[in-house]
């Protein structure tokens, strides 16, 4: 039984997904498994992820809080890692997340993002709000999670339920701030992904950041599900 499993949703992804699996297939700790959580691709995707071996499995309910906990409840690891297709890791990476799960307290691990792409402005944004931002509210016990980059104690995942299904968007936001009670968050500086900002290359960060705000005020605010749904780029 593996001690680690990561789980990827995808959709339609033959593009990204490879070079996301080959850099996990060079990771420096070995003992992990591969899940891809599938919600009907068209593509080669499906056959990609098999081609490395990955465990495929079909939800066809479409939402990331959805098939990442579908792919959690089919997991064998203790530790429960969440990327996405469009990411490729560091040969430590693996080694660095299983690595803060050997302190008993720690329940949750996250760390930031680093643009594929080489503009000024991606890294400039990436380093804004996936670095600097997350230390700083990490100071208030408030976290500002990633979902390329993220893991989870699974006894502490099935304690607190998952990741909130109602959530179109930020469900990888706010269960590190929901599963927080149960023990010590991590942030890791330098426990990094790279991540592509194709997202912010077709909408616009102008755009983007309105949309995650609003969903902020929503969930932690309003105490409302953010309704509007998270548009796929590909």
């Amino acid at each position: 039984m593996p001690k680690v499993s990561i789980v990827i949703p995808t959709l339609n992804e033959q593009y990204a997904l490879p070079r996301c699996l080959e850099s996990l297939d060079k990771q420096s700790f070995e003992d992990f498994e591969v899940l891809v959580v599938d919600s009907g691709s068209m593509d080669r995707t499906v056959s990609i992820a098999r081609k490395h071996g990955a465990r495929v499995l079909y939800e066809p309910k479409l939402g990331f809080a959805v098939a990442k906990n579908f792919g959690a409840a089919e997991a064998e690891g203790e530790i429960l890692v969440f990327t996405d297709a469009d990411s490729e890791y560091p040969k430590d990476w693996l080694k660095r997340v299983e690595g803060h799960f050997g302190r008993k307290e720690v329940v949750a691990v996250f760390g930031p993002l680093r643009p594929m792409e080489q503009r000024l402005l991606h890294r400039v944004m990436f380093a804004l709000t996936t670095n600097w931002l997350p230390r700083i509210s990490a100071l208030f016990g408030f976290y500002i999670a990633q979902a390329p980059n993220q893991a989870f104690r699974r006894n502490a995942f099935e304690k607190v339920g998952g990741f909130d299904e109602r959530l179109r968007m930020l469900e990888d936001n706010e269960l590190p701030n929901r599963i927080k009670r149960l023990g010590k968050v991590v942030f890791d500086p330098r426990m990094f992904v790279l991540s592509s900002a194709r997202r912010f290359e077709k909408e616009g960060y102008l755009r983007a950041t309105r949309r995650f705000l609003e969903a902020y005020w929503k969930i932690y605010v309003q105490r409302k599900a953010a309704a509007e749904d998270y548009p796929l780029y590909r």
